[in-house]
């Protein structure tokens, strides 16, 4: 097609002929498609220095599709050769060029553009606001945002497409208040009607925070303003009423969905599988599986990878593997996250090698092991025994972070040498990687196993001045320390310390204390301590 325009520019020119604005427009737009704007500008250039002068259409028709190709260095090129046209750039011209920054990315220079507008005597319109705020929201540029929604308001009203794209952007960020907020003020202070992207963006919000009743309550608002709900809206409500594992309503609004003739996609179809999975009913999420197949949709990777995970949590790894060959099939490759849950649940069932084999698979593919997927392969190889191994894994590793390093300790401290174990907390103390609770409990349990209590205290107070707070575990295995070697007096006080702490002992607890005072014969404490458990309700009063 190129080629063609080409000769069809050349016959143009033996001919000493000028081409139809239309057809110029056209021949073009397809050298620029074909990512040949710069042979399209030195035809332009070639045709001018014959005598040819194009229609104020054509130029903005090239700088419409230069903004499309992100290029506006073409586009400044091109403004900048109007004057030799006798040509006047109008607002399209620069609402393009403005474009054509923001889908660079450019965004310091598209806000520069404006500037320009004016000092011509044009007046910047919502199109030239709504592309640059459009692009500070993508970018997450909340500040800048509202900031270019005030200005804005000198030369032209913000409309439903102005407040919809904030709202969005607040959503996305997660400050759901803030876009409820700007919803408000565009009904009532601004008196911009909503439409249904409008709702579905806040819907959205709302389930992705939890907040299913607000979500719910803006659905019925939108249903009260007579206004469609269309697949996005329903996919958003789906979804967030799943993630709580509210199935009977999530059939509801599934029923409501085709009621209101809005066919189901492959995107509502996986939430309702992933809620069923979630919830241990294999034959109700298999069954949404059969419906999606018969409707002829198909599951995307995402899609797979809720199937796949769905199984493994729920003890059908066989299964899982069944729809990986599937995805072969379709010549779809698993990604990282499909692989990572396959590792897991290998790695569960103690099958180590098959377990590396994915990794290896995942390298093969030119896959980057992320923090989240070595964190896993050192769990599977540590809860397996093979800590020497996880040592070694953890020294290739890229990604390794806290998590990777605090399971290597309590692999070394569950089954490995305690000297090693105290070897990786100091060389994790010199790097700066902080411990978690989780990594200080298990190193104080081994020590406490050694009959080190006392530096199983001294690790504990440590513990409490780099602002990690022990939990109910902590204090758990502490009083055990203690119990073991008899102590029973200073494990009272280890107990008095947690509960003045505000956390409450279980029965684990109260189960360590019993065996210490029956190890020692001592019949009154531990009547006294019974009564307590009573109290607290862990066990019922005996009735004499």
């Amino acid at each position: 097609m190129p080629f063609e325009t080409l000769r069809f520019f050349a016959r143009l020119q033996k001919l000493s002929l000028f081409p139809r604005a239309t057809t110029f427009n056209l021949r073009l737009q397809r050298l620029i498609r074909a990512s040949l704007g710069d042979l399209a500008l030195k035809i332009l250039s070639s045709l001018v220095s014959r005598g040819f002068r194009p229609h104020l259409s054509s130029i903005n028709a090239v700088l419409h599709l230069f903004s499309l190709l992100r290029n506006p260095a073409a586009s400044e090129s091109l403004l900048s050769y109007m004057p030799a046209l006798s040509l006047r750039p109008d607002l399209f011209s620069f609402n393009s060029l403005i474009h054509a920054y923001c889908r660079a990315g450019d965004l310091a220079c598209a806000s520069r553009v404006i500037p320009r507008v004016l000092s011509l005597g044009l007046c910047p319109d919502t199109i030239t606001f709504n592309t640059i705020i459009a692009a500070l929201c993508h970018h997450g540029l909340r500040l800048p945002s509202l900031c270019f929604l005030g200005a804005m308001r000198k030369y032209c009203n913000p409309n439903v497409i102005t407040y919809s794209t904030l709202i969005d952007m607040f959503c996305k960020m997660g400050d759901v208040d803030a876009a409820h907020k700007v919803f408000v003020d565009m009904r009532f202070e601004e008196g911009v009607l909503p439409n249904a992207v409008t709702f579905t963006c806040l819907i959205d919000g709302f389930c992705k925070k939890g907040r299913l009743d607000d979500a719910l309550r803006l659905y019925e608002r939108m249903m009260e303003m007579r206004m469609s709900p269309n697949v996005f809206t329903f996919n958003a409500l789906v979804d967030g009423v799943c993630k709580q594992g509210l199935m009977e309503r999530a059939e509801e609004v599934f029923d409501e969905m085709r009621e209101r003739g809005v066919k189901p996609n492959a995107v509502v179809y996986t939430s309702m599988m992933d809620g069923y999975f979630k919830m241990g009913d294999l034959d109700a999420a298999m069954r949404y599986f059969k419906e999606m197949q018969g409707r002829g949709l198909l599951l995307d990777v995402k899609g797979y990878g809720v199937v796949i995970s769905g199984f493994c949590s729920n003890g059908q790894l066989d299964r899982a593997l069944e729809v990986k060959l599937e995805m072969k099939r379709r010549c779809i490759v698993p990604d990282k996250v499909i692989l990572t849950i396959l590792m897991y649940a290998y790695f569960r069932v103690g099958d180590v090698k098959k377990g590396l084999c994915l990794y290896d698979e995942m390298i093969e593919s030119r896959m980057d092991a992320d923090a989240v997927t070595v964190s896993v392969i050192m769990d599977g190889l540590c809860k397996n025994g093979l800590v020497n191994e996880a040592k070694e894994f953890l020294l290739r590793a890229k990604h390794a972070n806290e998590v990777s390093h605090t399971i290597l300790l309590d692999g070394l401290c569950k089954f490995g040498d305690l000297n090693k174990a105290e070897k990786v907390f100091c060389e994790m103390s010199e790097v700066g990687i902080m411990l978690d609770k989780f990594g200080y409990t298990s190193y104080i349990a081994r020590l406490c196993r050694e009959g080190k209590v006392m530096e199983a205290f001294l690790l504990k107070n440590s513990m409490l001045q780099k602002g990690v707070d022990p939990d109910l575990l902590t204090f758990s295995t502490l009083i055990w320390g203690l119990a073991e070697r008899g102590l029973m007096a200073e494990a009272i006080q280890v107990f008095d310390d947690m509960v003045q702490k505000g956390i409450a002992p279980d029965s684990v607890v109260y189960e360590i204390l019993a065996r210490g005072y029956l190890k020692q014969n001592d019949t009154t404490a531990l009547s006294g301590l019974q009564e307590d458990m009573e109290k607290r309700g862990l066990i019922k009063k005996v009735e004499s």
